[in-house]
């Protein structure tokens, strides 16, 4: 992924299974699970300025575990140009497995 002619990188290392973090702001998997179910659109960058590319998941069942995260890294998120120290903190992370889907095309999004 590109922003800004940059790369952009994520790198995540974790276990499957447990709890959520006690800092989550989910209380538990499912409340996790029930915030994002309905967020089924989304977006990514493109090589035009200002458009991003839409894309809408559907799935045939929904099923997530939490994953226990050991190291995360976001190159976007850790950019103090675009994010201040202290103004982004990573949540919890969920696992889909084994769940039929189809990727759709959506409306592109203009910025």
């Amino acid at each position: 992924m590109q922003s800004n002619d940059r790369e952009v990188s994520v790198r995540v290392r974790g276990r499957l299974g447990g709890p959520l973090p006690g800092s989550s702001c989910f209380s538990s998997l499912a409340e996790a699970s029930g915030f994002f179910e309905p967020g089924s659109l989304g977006y990514s960058v493109t090589s035009e300025a200002g458009r991003l590319d839409g894309i809408e998941l559907r799935t045939h069942g929904w099923r997530v575990e939490p994953l226990q995260v050991e190291e995360v890294h976001s190159s976007y998120f850790s950019d103090q140009a675009r994010f201040p120290k202290g103004s982004v903190e990573f949540d919890c992370a969920l696992v889909m497995r084994n769940v039929a889907h189809e990727w759709h095309s959506a409306e592109d999004l203009y910025v």
